[in-house]
């Protein structure tokens, strides 16, 4: 099996230049895709990380876009409905059933998607590259036994606070090994007491680490 790395600069696309401007990122994955008369449908389920004010400024800019046949928000999680015209339907390569996605392609806030994709065979990975709106940088392209899958799942329900305590605590690397930041330095980005912040976090991780350990025999 092959699996390829790509950067993207998607040059049409309607989401990057909100996650520039609102510095949030857009994880996606692809539900769906299917062809109806003479159009291309396809929907994606959005997960979407910063901070909490610059995702409700991202979701309404989003709402008032008309290039998205139909939008769903729940929380800041979105479900969007796109539609193409069949004949120019450029993308025809990115949407090949024999690719898998090993994890949601995310839209990042300097402009560019990051893709982790394998397939069995490599040609359809390189169709990708021939894709007319997109400038693409392979940052790998290997052929490998076996893929470690992100399957997509619910997440628990989170408080904002204990969100926002987990989602910084990732970003900037307290979860590393070794660790770049510690508790006091946290605390201090989010302006609370290091004891409230430390309560927040603990209290996510009290509800991730069940859910995600919970299929581990």
């Amino acid at each position: 099996m092959w699996l390829a790395k790509f950067k993207i600069k998607h040059k049409t696309c309607r989401l990057t230049p909100n996650c520039v401007k609102f510095k949030v990122t857009d994880n996606i994955y692809l539900l769906n895709s299917w062809e109806e008369c003479n159009t291309f449908n396809y929907t994606e389920l959005h997960f979407l990380q910063g901070k909490e004010e610059n995702k409700k400024k991202f979701i309404n800019q989003i709402k008032k876009d008309k290039s998205f046949k139909k939008i769903d928000v729940e929380g800041d999680q979105i479900i969007t409905l796109n539609s193409l015209p069949k004949k120019k339907n450029e993308y025809k390569p990115a949407f090949n059933p024999q690719l898998i996605f090993v994890k949601p392609w995310m839209v990042r806030s300097d402009g560019f998607e990051y893709w982790e994709v394998s397939c069995w065979n490599k040609k359809p990975l390189m169709d990708i590259i021939t894709i007319p709106d997109f400038d693409v940088e392979i940052k790998s392209m290997k052929r490998i036994k076996m893929v470690d899958f992100f399957i997509p799942q619910l997440h628990p329900k989170l408080s904002l606070k204990q969100k926002e305590a987990i989602e910084l605590a990732v970003k900037e690397g307290y979860y590393n090994f070794p660790r770049t930041i510690d508790l006091e330095k946290l605390a201090a980005i989010s302006k609370v007491k290091r004891q409230t912040y430390q309560e927040n976090l603990r209290r996510a991780e009290k509800k991730l680490v069940p859910f995600l350990t919970e299929n581990i025999n």
